[in-house]
């Protein structure tokens, strides 16, 4: 379903690819969502790509909900990323929770800044 997700948001489509990669990270076993970490970044950065900023604020509040969020590399650039992307929009409200939240855990990491 990635790959689905991938192809979707080549050609345009970036609600079915969103859907596609929701689908593809509906784990159930803890194992398995460890690499859900990775797909919520991309989802979050393709909801501002496409200004749903309501939806990409829950999207990155769900990827700092996971536990081991900063623990690769990948992490680490979802949350430069997410700390970049919602600073044009830091007057909303919506966008406050995931922001100070996100700013805390690069705190907290001393590499983020």
């Amino acid at each position: 379903m990635e790959h689905e997700a991938h192809v979707r948001w080549s050609l345009k489509d970036g609600p079915g690819s969103i859907k596609a990669l929701r689908r593809s990270n509906a784990a159930p076993s803890l194992q398995e969502r460890q690499g859900r970490v990775h797909p919520l970044g991309v989802i979050a950065q393709r909801q501002m790509t496409m200004r749903h900023v309501e939806a990409a604020c829950d999207t990155w509040n769900e990827f700092l909900d996971e536990p081991q969020m900063i623990s690769s590399a990948r992490g680490d650039d979802h949350l430069r990323s997410l700390r970049t992307g919602l600073r044009p929009y830091a007057s909303l409200q919506v966008v406050r929770t995931p922001a100070e939240r996100a700013r805390e855990v690069a705190r907290q990491e001393g590499s983020l800044k």
